[in-house]
């Protein structure tokens, strides 16, 4: 039976958030970002990505202002 998206949607089952087992240290090789060298983290390259107005960049991939 097809439903139209928005019905689709409200029965999907809704929860509480659960955080157990999750472990970020078992994730580390995607936080280098590109440059393993430049100390920008794949979260900061995405900023810099997306920014509408791009921060300012200072040593060890420091951001500042932007948004």
């Amino acid at each position: 039976m097809l439903l139209p998206l928005f019905e689709a949607v409200e029965q999907i089952p809704v929860a509480a958030e659960h955080r157990e087992g999750y472990n970020r240290t078992l994730y580390k090789h995607w936080n280098k970002g590109l440059n393993g060298t430049d100390s920008c983290n794949t979260r900061k390259e995405v900023i810099l990505a997306e920014a509408i107005e791009t921060p300012q960049v200072t040593a060890g991939c420091v951001l500042t202002g932007g948004s």
